[in-house]
């Protein structure tokens, strides 16, 4: 005995509704986003969710702001100086923006006194006219390191140190002080291990 007739013409596929009844582990009320289908049946992914905000010990931070979480108040004086040269040469290292440039729009935004932009005028004058020289001294003061692989922040902590230190240094400013305002820098700016690797390396300079 021979079955019914199937019906070739109009053949249906099962489809999902565009709404499904939650099913599985899911609860409804668990705050967790019921699955999503588009017209074909086919799963909607979840939207990504959005970047994380960069901090200044996040790669490729253009201009730095202190950590909201530090105990560290906002740096003032010359620090203040030392901390926008950093800025701008960061800047510049990582995207080829003019330093002088930048220090100026740094300067703008802070709020730095004319004294102190020029102060920091000159370390990063300093630092862009020596950059090779500095180099060199960094890869004697650090060997186990090479240069290019120093993270970008220390390299220009360092930088900056000893170009303050052997082009800029003044008698008013000892060299132990010089050295401690780069930890200072490096505890603003750098990842938790910049603080003891800025102090070895210039402390190695003041022997």
């Amino acid at each position: 005995m021979r079955g019914a007739p199937l019906n070739s013409k109009n053949p249906k596929k099962p489809k999902r509704p565009n709404n499904p009844v939650p099913q599985g582990n899911f609860a409804a009320d668990s705050g967790e986003a019921a699955p999503q289908y588009d017209a074909r049946g086919d799963d909607i992914p979840p939207p990504e969710p959005p970047p994380e905000i960069l901090s200044p010990q996040t790669p490729g931070l253009i201009h730095m702001e202190p950590d909201s979480e530090t105990e560290s108040p906002a740096p003032s004086g010359r620090r203040a100086a030392r901390a926008a040269a950093t800025q701008a040469l960061y800047e510049a290292d990582s995207i080829g923006h003019p330093a002088g440039a930048a220090l100026r729009q740094i300067a703008e935004r802070d709020g730095l006194a004319d004294d102190l932009l020029e102060f920091a005028a000159t370390l990063v004058e300093s630092v862009e006219a020596n950059r090779l020289t500095l180099d060199d001294r960094i890869a004697v003061l650090a060997p186990a390191r090479p240069v290019a692989r120093i993270d970008r922040v220390d390299r220009i902590i360092l930088r900056l140190a000893l170009a303050e230190l052997a082009f800029e240094g003044d008698d008013q400013v000892p060299p132990a002080v010089i050295a401690n305002e780069a930890v200072e820098i490096a505890k603003l700016y750098g990842s938790e291990t910049s603080p003891r690797f800025i102090n070895g390396v210039l402390g190695t300079v003041l022997r």
